[in-house]
């Protein structure tokens, strides 16, 4: 009965947790009472940075995100507030409503989804368990995936009909509620060798409200109005075409023209220009997401040796000048008009962040003090050598960001100042952020020293947190590349702590366990979290229907986009 009750805590406890800490509306933006939304018109929608793909089997940037979720579905997601909803499931499975039982040794459990009646993919065939259960079995065959993460731990899967789903997992695995976020079509996708090579990274078939029509290569994604989908009446668009465009600058440009009705992700500093803009309308939504810099503890060598030493970020003491050196409330002053926060962790909201965990200020005296304590020399040019090795290490980010640029080039100044040179060589999104061994993710395989980016965990952090931190996960030759942990942070006592958390059912049991391993990677100083940002994106006032997500992107509810007026043909 322990195992029950402990169930019992996970489902009433995550919602209670969470809704205290939500701190955003869903109310659409715009519409009248009187008047209703208006049907049809083209959307144009520009985005900086291009998804490499949009099968969510493959795709790790958030922009694939951001692109697919007017098409893909899955079983379950959470609102803003980090409550999980059902959406082409009946229900959310909890224990109290039967959706989950335990085995009478308290080791495994099995997971009970139904499923709504009357979906239909949208080219008309129906959506049955057997999407479901085939979803997990083109995971688990495919060596190219971005992650087993929890897929792994499901035995088997049965489907006694076509609204059914019984999933067999091997161990607790607490997180069963974040799988299945996606679903992939069985009667498209059984009989296809390689899916990586098919026409499904581009078009990836849903049940969402829009189906993606066509995608150009450094042009535009457009995505049409699906004649199946469940919600009548909606969507209200013809269509929204997503336009690539090389920066934010080009897209704030194009808002301000007129050219575009809408654009993802900008920064805090161009808030106060926008806002002067009587056509412009903008959605501030507090978000998860955590800007950081990853060291690569290995040789910076592709397919690199996990258990090699970096000549230079091998030495831990380095890695914490690097840190000290760091003005990072400098840089949200200057660069972000001091609206966003300082990091300390991956895990920055919800009821999983740690609370208490700080990383070093900016202390650029105790930089020169660890190094020159640890036997890093500097040179007649300034720059420091130990053991002939020269403290040189080169920063990669994502083209096209003038925010990231600018942080490269205060970096680059401050940390000179300490006698290291630090080099920039950024690459496309599409590269950097592919998640493929397959593709020449640097990350993946380890040729990098210093890398820039953003992630955003969902509610439950697992699989941020295990992928990323776990030393299982570490990438190289030898598994296929498989795992995410970028920095080949190896730490027992974190791993066990990851593990423990992901096994858990109780809650406050799970914080714990998630806050014991992020102090120890921050004691390992392999990475630099540098600000916490909330997710900003415009619209001309002529577009309503929108709303903000804490734990979605912006796409999150297209159905309720609407235009009023004109709408420009395309």
């Amino acid at each position: 009965m322990r195992g029950h009750r402990s169930v019992r805590v996970l489902a009433v406890a995550a919602a209670l947790l969470v809704l205290a800490t939500a701190c955003a509306s869903t109310q659409p933006a715009g519409g009248s009472p009187t008047t209703g939304p208006v049907k049809g018109g083209t959307l144009v929608f520009a985005i900086w940075q291009e998804p490499a793909t949009l099968a969510p089997n493959y795709g790790n940037q958030t922009i694939t995100g951001i692109v697919n979720a007017v098409a893909v579905e899955g079983l379950l997601r959470t609102d803003t507030g980090g409550n999980y909803q059902p959406v082409l499931a009946k229900a959310v499975p909890t224990e109290k409503n039967g959706g989950v039982k335990i085995s009478g040794d308290g080791k495994r459990m099995d997971v009970t989804y139904e499923l709504q009646p009357d979906i239909k993919w949208s080219d008309g065939r129906p959506f049955t368990s057997a999407d479901v259960k085939f979803t997990w079995e083109a995971w688990m065959k495919d060596p190219k995936v971005v992650s087993r993460e929890g897929y792994e731990q499901i035995e088997s899967i049965d489907t006694p009909n076509d609204l059914t789903v019984l999933v067999h997992y091997k161990t607790i695995y607490s997180p069963y509620l974040t799988r299945f976020g996606t679903i992939m079509p069985k009667h498209i996708l059984e009989k296809v060798a390689d899916i990586s090579a098919s026409d499904y990274g581009r078009k990836p078939l849903g049940t969402g409200p829009f189906v993606i029509t066509d995608f150009k290569a450094g042009d535009s994604i457009t995505v049409e109005r699906n004649p199946n989908y469940r919600k009548k009446g909606q969507p209200y668009l013809d269509k929204i075409i997503f336009r690539s465009v090389p920066s934010r600058e080009v897209a704030v440009a194009q808002l301000k023209a007129g050219e575009v009705q809408g654009m993802w992700n900008l920064i805090e500093a161009q808030l106060p220009d926008l806002e002067k803009d009587a056509n412009i309308k903008l959605s501030i939504t507090p978000a998860p997401g955590v800007e950081r810099i990853e060291m690569n503890t290995a040789v910076n060598k592709d397919g690199t040796d996990p258990n090699s030493v970096h000549p230079v970020l091998g030495d831990i003491n380095l890695r914490r000048a690097l840190i000290y050196a760091t003005p990072k409330q400098q840089i949200i002053d200057r660069l972000l008009f001091g609206k966003a926060r300082v990091g300390s962790s991956p895990v920055s909201q919800g009821w999983a962040a740690p609370k208490g965990l700080t990383q070093e200020s900016y202390d650029p005296k105790k930089s020169n003090e660890l190094l020159d304590q640890a036997g890093w020399v500097k040179g007649g040019d300034g720059i420091r050598t130990k053991n002939g090795v020269r403290a040189s290490v080169t920063i990669t980010t994502t083209t096209g960001d003038q925010l990231r640029e600018r942080v490269e080039q205060i970096l680059a100044d401050e940390y000179k100042q300490i006698g290291v040179e630090l080099k920039i060589s950024n690459m496309p999104s599409s590269v950097l952020l592919s998640a493929s061994w397959a593709a020449g993710d640097p990350r993946k395989r380890g040729a990098f020293d210093l890398d820039m980016y953003s992630s955003t965990p969902a509610i439950d952090p697992h699989q941020t947190v295990n992928l990323r931190y776990h030393s299982k996960q570490i990438p190289y030759p030898g598994n296929g590349g498989n795992g995410q942990n970028y920095t080949r942070f190896k730490n027992p006592e974190a791993d066990k702590a990851i593990d423990e958390a992901g096994s858990a059912l109780d809650l406050e049991k799970r914080a714990a366990a998630y806050a014991k391993a992020l102090t120890l990677l921050n004691d390992a100083a392999v990475c630099i979290w540098l600000y916490e940002r909330s997710a900003i994106e415009a619209f001309r006032t002529n577009v309503s229907g929108y709303a903000g997500q804490v734990w979605d992107g912006i796409t999150w509810n297209t159905e309720d986009w609407y235009m009023k007026g004109t709408a420009p043909s395309y």
